[in-house]
């Protein structure tokens, strides 16, 4: 099989997903709500900075951004957005280390 064509089946089987559906659907929820798209795109930018803080108070920052997102994120539908968002990206993640694997590209400066 060629594998431009494969790869066109597997986007299209992807786009069919219960896991691709569920994030769009959620997406889509989010977007009728004024605001909470922005909300989550705050708190995704504060949560993308502490993964990447490198400062002695670490622990103190995290547990004030717990605090400070813990009610956001119990809301049931940025429960089920975030959740939805994390499973794709799994997907996503789970479908690229299978491809680098196979792929066994050599990264290494000659």
């Amino acid at each position: 099989m060629e594998i431009r064509k494969a790869m066109e089946e597997f986007l299209q089987a992807l786009k069919e997903s219960s896991a691709y559906k569920d994030y769009k659907y959620q997406k889509e929820r989010v977007k009728r709500v004024p605001g909470l798209s922005d909300r989550i795109n705050e708190f995704r930018v504060k949560r993308f900075e502490f993964q990447n803080y490198q400062g002695e108070d670490l622990f103190e920052k995290v547990d004030e951004f717990e605090r400070q997102y813990e009610t956001f994120r119990e809301e049931p539908m940025v429960r089920e957005y975030l959740a939805a968002e994390l499973e794709i990206c799994r997907l996503v993640q789970e479908i690229n280390d299978a491809i680098v694997e196979l792929v066994d590209i050599d990264m290494e400066i000659m």
